[in-house]
C-alpha cells in the first residue's frame, strides 16, 4: 500500500503541475477549458483549482462572456501572492538576476557586466544582487532558484566546464556554490536550454511538440524539445549546435576543431564580415536594422553566405531526425527576413525527406538575447512536470 499512496501522491503533483503550466501559459484560463485539455475530471479540477486558490497561486478574475445558454465560466488568474522565482544567468560578457513570476514577468533584478577587472568577483557580484532581492522582498514566497550559464556545461553536475574567452575559467561547481550560500530549491540549466523552456511555454514553441531552437550570438547553441520535453543527455552533457562541423577545412573555431557552424554564423564574424565590406562601425543589431528592407550587393552577398552556412547547419539536424521546425532567437532573431526565407528555402531543397516534409524556420519573438529570466524556466519545468513540488512548494 505503500507504493500505492506513493504513485497516488505522484499523480497529484503532475496534475496540479500540468494544471498550473496551462494557467501560466495562459493556454487555459477557466474550469472548463482545463477539464477538456486534461481530460480531468470536473471534479478533480474543480479540487486542484480549490487547493491553487487556499495556497494563494491562482485567483478568480472576470467572467467570460460566451453568448451561450447556460453559465458563463469565470477566468482564473495567477494572483499576485503567487510564489516567486529568482533566475540567475551567467554568459562570457555579462551576468543578470531577476526576481520574476511564474509567467516570467519581471519584478525586480540587475545586470552587470563581466571584466577582466571583476571576474574574480563574479560569484559576490550576484549574491549581493540575490541578496537585495531576498531582503527587498522578504514578503514574497520565493520557491527557488533557476540558474542559466554559458557552456558548455554538465547539468548533472551543476557545472560550467571549460568555455573559450571566459577570463580562463573552467570547471566551476556553479550549482554547489550557490546551494551553499542559500536555503533555497536550485536548478542548473545550459543558458540556451533555458532559452528553449521558455520558447515552450511562452514562445513560438507553444503548440509544438518538437521542434529545436537555435540561439545565434556572439556564440551559437540551442536545444531540442522532443515530443513536449526538452531532450536531456543522461550524462549531463547538452546540445552544442554550434559545434556542429559544417567543413573539415574551415577555419578554426575557438573550440579548436575546424569549420564549426559557430566560426560562420556568430553574429561576430557576421558583424566584422559586414564592417569589412561597408566601412561602417555598426553593432550586428544596427547593420540588420539598416539593411531590413534593401541591401547594396556587398551587404547581401555577406548575409546571403551567412543563410547558406546555416542551412548546412539545419540540414545536418534535419536529417538526424531532430525536427522540422526551427526558432531563430537570441540576435539571430534580427536578422532580415529574406535571408531566414532563402536559408528555408534551400534545406527544404536539401535534406532527405524533402518528398514527405517541409522544414519551417520561424523567429523568436521573445528576446534578441538570453535574460536572467528565462533561467528560471530551470525552476518552472520541474515544478510543470510535478517533478519536485514537494520541494518547491513546501518553501
Amino acid at each position: 500500500m505503500k507504493n500505492a499512496g506513493h504513485n497516488n501522491t505522484t499523480l497529484k503533483h503532475q496534475n496540479r503541475g500540468l494544471i498550473l503550466k496551462l494557467l501560466c501559459t495562459g493556454k487555459c484560463t477557466s474550469r472548463i477549458e482545463i477539464a477538456r485539455e486534461t481530460g480531468l475530471s470536473k471534479m478533480a479540477t474543480t479540487n486542484i483549482i480549490s487547493e491553487f486558490e487556499n495556497e494563494g497561486i491562482i485567483e478568480e478574475g472576470k467572467i467570460q462572456r460566451i453568448g451561450k445558454k447556460g453559465r458563463n465560466p469565470i477566468s482564473l488568474e495567477l494572483s499576485k501572492s503567487a510564489p516567486k522565482i529568482i533566475g540567475i544567468h551567467i554568459n562570457r560578457f555579462k551576468c543578470g538576476v531577476s526576481l520574476c513570476d511564474m509567467q516570467l514577468n519581471i519584478i525586480d533584478g540587475k545586470r552587470f557586466q563581466l571584466t577582466n577587472e571583476n571576474h574574480d568577483k563574479m560569484f559576490d557580484m550576484i549574491f549581493d544582487i540575490v541578496d537585495r532581492l531576498l531582503e527587498n522582498h522578504s514578503n514574497e514566497k520565493i520557491i527557488g532558484i533557476g540558474i542559466g550559464a554559458l557552456g558548455p556545461v554538465n547539468t548533472a553536475k551543476g557545472m560550467i566546464l571549460d568555455p573559450p574567452n571566459f577570463f580562463d575559467m573552467k570547471n566551476i561547481h556553479v550549482l554547489d556554490i550557490v546551494k551553499k550560500r542559500y536555503d533555497l530549491p536550485v536548478f542548473f540549466e545550459h543558458e540556451y536550454d533555458c532559452a528553449t523552456l521558455t520558447e515552450l511555454y511562452f514562445g513560438e514553441g507553444r503548440n509544438y511538440n518538437n521542434f529545436v531552437f537555435l540561439g545565434i550570438s556572439w556564440g551559437v547553441g540551442g536545444g531540442y524539445i522532443i515530443n513536449g520535453a526538452l531532450f536531456r543527455n543522461e550524462l549531463g552533457f547538452t546540445a552544442e549546435i554550434g559545434h556542429v562541423c559544417i567543413n573539415y577545412n574551415g577555419p578554426v573555431c575557438n573550440c579548436g576543431r575546424h569549420g564549426c557552424l559557430e566560426s560562420y554564423i556568430s553574429t561576430l564574424k557576421i558583424r566584422d564580415k559586414l564592417a569589412q565590406a561597408t566601412g561602417e562601425e555598426l553593432s550586428f543589431k544596427e547593420f540588420c536594422k539598416k539593411y531590413e528592407h534593401d541591401a547594396p550587393d556587398d551587404v547581401d552577398r555577406v548575409f546571403r553566405e551567412m543563410a547558406i552556412m546555416l542551412s548546412y547547419g539545419i540540414t545536418n539536424l534535419v536529417n538526424i531526425g531532430c525536427s522540422n521546425l526551427f526558432i531563430i532567437g537570441h540576435e539571430g532573431c534580427l536578422i532580415p527576413g529574406r535571408y531566414l526565407s532563402e536559408c528555408e528555402r534551400l534545406v527544404n531543397e536539401r535534406i532527405v525527406f524533402r518528398n514527405n516534409m517541409k522544414v519551417k524556420i520561424i523567429k523568436s519573438k521573445l528576446h534578441d538575447e538570453v535574460l536572467s529570466n528565462s533561467c528560471a524556466c530551470a525552476v518552472l519545468e520541474k515544478l510543470f512536470n510535478g517533478n519536485a513540488e514537494d520541494v518547491l512548494m513546501e518553501q
